[in-house]
């Protein structure tokens, strides 16, 4: 017989199921109890995470109706359930991931360091954790202190056991973790985590090169559209401007260029004149004749005196 608060659980989760667009497979192992409480905060409001045995999941999916979600149901797992598209719902996981202490073994993300200064714990035993972790500590005032930045482990290294408990202790926490979704389903279609995650940065990359390709194709093959017309177009004006310059040809969109020239010419040949051109030139022009001066004839004496 089955237990009666199995019945009830597999009657609550396909209910949730029943009333959102869209249901998901998480896989939750290795999420801490903390990190755990931290993602669903995060989430409230857009989606929620219930976590429950694999059977009882198995279960909620044919009691709501839900095909093919069964088979990523492996090991720990939660179900999520949400309105958002299933591409929306994997950025709302990948955004909101939370950090945890590295566990022995685990490789480090980057290079881990404590930095010198107050460690906030007090003297104690524990300054031979420190020490023994290759970090250079002593007691100053009751507490303890970093005297200089020390590299514990670094990129890429395995955690040591002696060093995991230290780095938890300081509150470093450098793995980063997340709820992954195994697979979601929406209107009977059913998409696998490996096509639910989108880089935001390299798609945008990709399509900024895409535009770029298309761009210099439709220009250089000369195929008119609203993204190149306006460069066509000014490529046309400049070309027909410089044909008609090179062909001495004069109309108003020419003139100014040709004004222009013949200003520049003219004051280029006088810059190679001497400096003494017009003053020489003045110098060897003719002089004006000037007309000769008359005077009134002197009376005769045929001439009758009044």
């Amino acid at each position: 017989m089955v237990a009666p608060w199995k019945t009830k659980q597999v009657d609550d989760i396909s209910s949730k199921i029943k009333a959102h667009n869209v249901v998901g497979v998480v896989r939750i192992s290795g999420i801490p109890s903390k990190q755990m409480q931290s993602i669903r905060k995060k989430l409230e409001g857009q989606a929620e995470v219930v976590v429950l045995r694999g059977n009882i999941l198995k279960k909620s999916f044919e009691n709501a109706g839900v095909k093919g979600m069964d088979d990523f149901v492996d090991g720990p797992s939660g179900v999520i359930v949400t309105d958002l598209n299933p591409f929306r719902l994997e950025k709302l996981l990948y955004d909101n991931k939370t950090n945890a202490p590295a566990k022995a073994g685990q490789k480090a993300p980057f290079d881990l360091v404590v930095s010198a200064g107050d460690t906030g714990l007090p003297a104690g035993p524990v300054i031979g954790e420190l020490q023994n972790a290759g970090i250079k500590a002593k007691i100053q005032g009751g507490k303890i202190m970093v005297m200089e930045d020390s590299v514990v482990v670094k990129k890429g290294q395995p955690v040591p056991a002696n060093v995991a408990p230290v780095l938890a202790r300081l509150g470093i926490e450098p793995m980063e973790i997340m709820l992954k979704l195994a697979a979601a389903h929406e209107k009977g279609t059913i998409y696998a985590a490996d096509i639910l995650h989108v880089d935001e940065k390299q798609t945008k990359e990709k399509f900024t090169n895409a535009y770029r390709m298309a761009f210099n194709l439709s220009y250089n093959a000369r195929y008119f559209n609203k993204d190149v017309i306006e460069l066509l177009l000014a490529e046309a004006v400049s070309k027909a401007r410089n044909l008609m310059i090179n062909a001495e040809i004069l109309n108003k969109e020419t003139v100014g260029i040709y004004l222009a020239r013949a200003d520049a010419q003219a004051k280029a040949l006088k810059m190679a004149l001497p400096a003494d051109w017009e003053q020489k030139k003045a110098e060897e022009a003719p002089a004006e004749e000037k007309p000769a001066e008359t005077s009134p004839p002197e009376p005769t004496a045929e001439t009758p005196k009044e």
